[in-house]
C-alpha cells in the first residue's frame, strides 16, 4: 500500500513540473516583442552601433561579437540593410534553453529575399544568436 502511494506521489510531482515547465513556455515573449528586439538589432547594424547591437545579449553573445565580427557582419549584409527592408514573421522553434525566431527579410529594391533569425535564451530573454542569411 505505501509503494502505491509513494508511485501515486511520484506521478503527482511529475505531472506538477511538466505542467510549470507548459506555463513557462506560455508566458515566452510575444512575437511582436520579439520583432522589436529583431528591428532593434538590424537597426543597429544599419547604423553601424556595435554598442546597440549587443546591447541585449547575453554574456557568450557579447563575448563572441566582438567589433571585428561585428564590422564584418555590418559589411556582409549593412548595404542591403541600408536599402530599407520590410520583417514577415514566420514562426518560432523551441529549442533547449532558447527560442529562435524567424522572419523572411524583403529589402527594398531588391528581388531576393534574406532569412533572418534572432535567437534568444528562455531564462533572460537575452539575445544569444542573431544571424541573416
Amino acid at each position: 500500500m505505501l509503494i502505491k502511494n509513494s508511485i501515486f506521489k511520484g506521478l503527482i510531482v511529475i505531472l506538477t513540473l511538466l505542467l510549470a515547465a507548459n506555463l513557462g513556455f506560455a508566458q515566452d515573449e510575444t512575437a511582436e516583442t520579439a520583432e522589436k528586439l529583431m528591428i532593434w538589432q538590424l537597426e543597429a547594424i544599419k547604423d553601424g552601433d556595435y554598442q546597440r547591437f549587443i546591447e541585449h545579449g547575453n554574456k557568450a553573445f557579447k563575448e563572441l561579437m566582438d567589433e571585428y565580427s561585428f564590422d564584418n557582419f555590418k559589411l556582409q549584409r549593412g548595404a542591403k540593410i541600408v536599402k530599407g527592408y520590410k520583417l514577415e514573421y514566420l514562426g518560432t522553434i523551441r529549442r533547449i534553453g532558447m527560442r529562435e525566431h524567424l522572419w523572411k527579410i524583403y529589402i527594398s529594391g531588391d528581388k531576393y529575399e534574406l532569412l533572418g533569425s534572432l535567437t534568444l535564451s528562455h531564462a533572460q530573454g537575452k539575445v544569444v544568436g542573431f544571424n541573416i542569411d
